[in-house]
């Protein structure tokens, strides 16, 4: 169909708004950050403190419950951070030599099969040092943000204890059926993405920080933290997650105990990925490879390393928000995947009343069957 005068208006005047709302969220990147997280930990959290609530747990014993399980998450999160961080920091010097040997033994390799390569050009491609600091930076923006825990579980307490009436609320302000019952789609539809999501990421963890400890690979509990948190952005986070224990099976191990890590991940990230999330998940809530690539690059210019973990159920609440709006539910149609080609037929077919286009290209009369060959 196309884009109408008045559509075309309405999507002038929303970017326009998006606009502002990008410059809003760069510049205010510190404030908006924290909220967001805590906003992202409130609503994983808010099932428990209502389903305490159905049981008649007065509202501040179930938000003192919910933030208890909070603050243990939060708390198992910084010592996994820390100890690695330590331990990192105590084999620093051992991973810097045995990267160098492996350089050394791969230059040894390629001059012993006609290849002339120098040490030093080899150094300059991968540098040991400046590997281990990129690691080390990646370190510092996590504990940068794990060190504001008490500031986003006070601001957790007070999003819980506005959820317990938020329901209530909501009933004043909105009194319309078909809005009320585009709210409940759209929390239906958030809620599914966020327990499915946690759900598979947690399972994806568990298994490949076992990997890691079975393969000797060093550091397995951060690596499992990493491809949980990773998980959360759809498709590019697995791949993300599985490059710094590849790097660290190869230095430690070798190049075959590399392959194998990097073969967990690929398996991992196929079955539970690519077979589980999407039957769990459903196509409705799925999302364009292009735009999940570009929606961490936009998340994370504006808000740093949390819009980047976040970027996967941010643009998930932007697509819900836009399946329910009349004038802007194209876009989402253009941010999801690739419609299957019965839904095209079905789509194609309404656009032209109904009627079936024949491969002549003279659409069929009213009320006249089309055959079963056509």
């Amino acid at each position: 169909m196309p884009v109408g005068p008045r559509r075309a208006k309405n999507a002038a005047s929303t970017a326009a708004s998006i606009a502002i709302v990008a410059a809003a969220l760069y510049f205010g990147r510190p404030v908006f950050s924290i909220v967001l997280l805590a906003g992202f930990i409130a609503a994983v959290t808010a099932p428990l403190v209502l389903w305490l609530r159905d049981k008649r747990v007065p509202s501040f014993l179930a938000v003192l419950a919910g933030l208890l399980v909070d603050a243990l998450a939060l708390g198992a999160l910084g010592v996994v951070i820390g100890s690695a961080a330590a331990e990192l920091a105590t084999r620093k010097g051992f991973y810097i030599e045995r990267f160098t040997d492996l350089l050394e033994g791969t230059r040894t390799w390629l001059v012993a099969h006609g290849v002339e390569v120098s040490g030093e050009s080899l150094r300059g491609l991968a540098d040991p040092k400046t590997l281990m600091d990129a690691f080390g930076m990646a370190f510092q923006s996590v504990v940068s943000v794990v060190s504001r825990t008490v500031l986003v579980l006070f601001v957790v307490a007070f999003m819980l204890i506005e959820a317990t009436t938020l329901k209530r609320k909501i009933l004043r302000v909105v009194t319309d059926n078909a809005d009320l019952e585009a709210l409940n789609e759209a929390g239906r539809e958030v809620k599914g993405f966020l327990v499915v999501k946690l759900g598979t990421s947690l399972a994806t963890g568990v298994v490949v920080g076992v990997w890691c400890h079975v393969l000797d690979v060093d550091l397995p509990l951060l690596w499992g933290l990493l491809a949980f948190l990773l998980n959360f952005i759809p498709t590019v986070g697995s791949i993300l997650a599985a490059i710094p224990p590849t790097i660290l099976a190869l230095i430690l191990h070798g190049p075959g105990i590399a392959l194998a890590v990097m073969g967990g991940y690929l398996v991992v990230n196929m079955l539970i990925g690519s077979l589980l999330e999407p039957r769990l998940m459903g196509d409705a809530l799925g999302l364009s490879p292009l735009v999940v690539f570009l929606s961490m690059l936009v998340w994370a210019f504006l808000l740093g390393p949390v819009g980047a973990l976040l970027s996967g159920p941010l643009t998930m609440a932007v697509k819900t928000w836009l399946e329910n709006t009349e004038d802007l539910g194209w876009v989402a149609v253009l941010l999801g995947p690739a419609p299957k080609a019965r839904e095209a037929d079905a789509d194609t077919s309404a656009e032209t009343g109904g009627a079936k286009q024949p491969r002549d290209g003279h659409a069929s009369p009213p009320g006249e069957p089309v055959e079963a060959g056509e």
